[in-house]
Parts: C-alpha cells; structure tokens; sequence
C-alpha cells in the first residue's frame, strides 16, 4: 500500500508531459519571436515550481519522507516540487528564511519554531510526554496535531503550515556514557536553537549550546560539546560516530516532529488545483513517517559497527531522568500548558507500547557497510 501511495505514476507523468507539450505547441502557434516564447516558458515553470529546503541528508528517516511527499506532487503532475537536503544553516534561518520568501517550502523541526516566537508546537517536544510512536502518530495524525496547525496558521500572515511528520525519538549521545541523571550535571549539549529543549536540557543539569547541524561534527571533536540528543538516523547519516561512540538508546527524551510549510506568498500564487495536489500529498506524510520508523532498521548495526556502544539505563536510573526533566513542563508557556494535559490524557488512554526489538552486540562488517 504505502509503495504505490509513494512511488512514481507513470501515467501521471505521461499525461504531465503531453499536457505540457501540448502547452509549448499552442504557444508557438500563436507567433512571436523565439526570446519572447521562451522567456514565457521559463516564467510559467518558475509558477509551477517550488523548492523544499530541510536540514537532514535525504538518507535520513526525515528526508526519506520528505522526498516521498515530493514525489507524490511531482507525479500527479499539478507541480514540481523540488528538494534541497543538508540546507547549510541552522534551522531558524530556514525558518526566517521561510517567511521571507527566499525559500518557498521548508519543513522544521517543531522545537526550532519557538525561536521565531511560535510556541505553539513546544508540547510536542515536552521531556518525556511523547516517548513512544503510537503516541506520537495519534498526537501529530490527529485532533491534536490539526488544533496546533490551526492555531499557528491563523496567527501567521507569511506561512502555511501543512502538516506534521517524525524525525525520530531523540536519545542521550555523547563522548562519554550519559546514561543517569548524575552523567547529565555539568555537560555541554549540543541542541538546536530551542526554548524548549533548552529547558528539558536544563532540567537534567546540562547546559545547552545551540550550533547548527553542519557544525555538530567539528564541536563534538574539538570538545566544544560534550553529547546530544540525537536518533539513530542522525548518528549515521551525519556520520557523528566519528566524533563519538557513547549512546543510550532505551532512554526517550522526546520525539522531533517537524513541520511541513510553504510560504503564504507562494501558496497563494498557486492555483486551486495545485494547492489541492500539495494537501493531498502532505496529509500522508505524517503516517508515512511513523511507518519509517516502525520498520526494521540497519542503523543500529551499522552504529555497532563503528564502534558505537550502547548502554542501558535501569529502571531507576530512567525514573530519576523523568522526574528531573518534568520539572521543565510546568516552565512551558500557557499556550504549550493545555496541549501537555491533552497529550497527558491521551496517553493514559493508549495501551503501553510493544518492547523494542533487542539491539544488535556484535560487529557484521566493517564501519560503513552492513554486513
């Protein structure tokens, strides 16, 4: 099901081409000169074409679900939506660059967006609160997640958010074990610039220190940073097991959300149809990246590997991490407070979550390849 929901249709991409090319003969029989003809070319596809900006590899979880919303559009043939993994700076430039106009979709991690004074999102990324995807699936998929794109869509005159997708629970990541809440005091971690995080780093004793992305790899081995929250896919695709081998796995910080958005500029200049094209393709995105993650993995292996090891918090190592870092909720703004309690509420109602698969002990090949 969710290969022909993604993939390439090539009817829709043959009735695309002749449509166009019924397009180009109908101008040309319309006379004018050849510059005249193709300057109105290029000025329609530059119409009919978006750029998608995000800051991960396309490899990563939350570029594979980027890049299969993209193809979606692209094959219903209404627009062209083109992606541009690993964006060079931190993610609250992409946001202000969103509003600008200078990108015309981006899609954000949640916690990045309070940066830019929309606090919103922040109960997406409270400590603890969502540690599980199916909490998270019926957090982002439903009546939750469709309140706060409301919320921020009627408060904002130069975005429009279109949904919400999943990056991937984040975990303890570091040079050396973070495993209990002793571990945490005194650290430097590495976060994006977040109030949010910031505060959930706060509460477990470390200090937080906002670089982007691209600059993870240099500050982890100058020893600018001591650890992150980081997820599987991140340690690999970025390759920061160069730079350290201590992770915690079991322990869920909070999940990374991310929001689907296009400038309101760009999205009016669409038409109906197209815009309608673009709705349809983004409302799968946030099952679709559930999915992703439900699914059996390399990257645990290949982080074994490279020499990555795991460590395992007990049962009261784990209870001492929550209670210290829920002691940041209650600093959530009022706008953030009534989500928390309805997340709270759903969560109570769901069943606990299956036991994760074990994780792999033994190397299978060399760093790099999994064998």
């Amino acid at each position: 099901m969710r290969k022909r929901s993604w993939g390439w249709r090539l009817a829709a991409i043959v009735a695309g081409l002749a449509l166009a090319l019924g397009l180009t003969l109908g101008l040309a029989a319309c006379g004018g000169d050849d510059d005249n003809e193709a300057a109105d070319t290029s000025t329609a596809a530059a119409a009919n074409t978006l750029n998608l900006s995000y800051v991960t590899t396309a490899q990563h979880p939350y570029g594979l679900a980027v890049e299969g919303f993209a193809k979606e559009v692209n094959a219903d043939g209404q627009v062209t939506i083109n992606t541009q993994a690993s964006y060079p700076q931190a993610e609250s430039q992409l946001l202000a660059d969103l509003q600008s106009g200078a990108v015309d979709m981006a899609t954000i991690s949640s916690a990045v967006w309070d940066s830019g004074g929309l606090e919103t999102f922040e109960a997406l990324q409270a400590p603890f609160l969502i540690t599980n995807y199916p909490l998270e699936a019926a957090v982002i998929d439903g009546d939750i997640g469709k309140s706060m794109i409301d919320e921020v869509n009627s408060s904002q005159s130069d975005i429009v958010v279109l949904a919400l997708h999943e990056g991937g629970l984040r975990k303890p990541f570091g040079t050396t074990p973070i495993v209990s809440l002793a571990d945490w005091k005194g650290l430097t971690i590495r976060a994006p610039e977040s109030k949010v995080l910031s505060a959930g780093i706060e509460a477990l004793g470390a200090n937080p220190d906002p670089i982007p992305l691209p600059d993870v790899n240099q500050a982890l081995a100058n020893g600018t940073v001591d650890g992150m929250e980081a997820n599987f896919g991140l340690i690999v695709t970025q390759k920061l097991y160069e730079d350290a081998k201590e992770f915690t796995p079991n322990v869920n910080l909070w999940p990374f959300p991310t929001a689907l958005a296009v400038n309101k500029a760009k999205w009016d200049s669409l038409t109906a149809d197209q815009q309608a094209s673009i709705t349809a393709a983004a409302a799968k995105i946030g099952p679709a990246s559930i999915e992703l993650f439900s699914q059996p993995s390399t990257f645990p292996q290949d982080l074994v590997n490279c020499d990555v090891n795991f460590h395992y918090a007990t049962p009261a190592q784990l209870g001492q991490l929550v209670t210290a870092g829920q002691t940041a909720i209650p600093e959530l703004p009022a706008s953030a407070q009534a989500y928390v309690t309805q997340i709270e509420d759903l969560k109570d109602s769901m069943p606990p979550p299956a036991k994760p698969p074990a994780l792999p002990t033994t190397k299978t090949g060399a760093c790099g390849s999994t064998g």
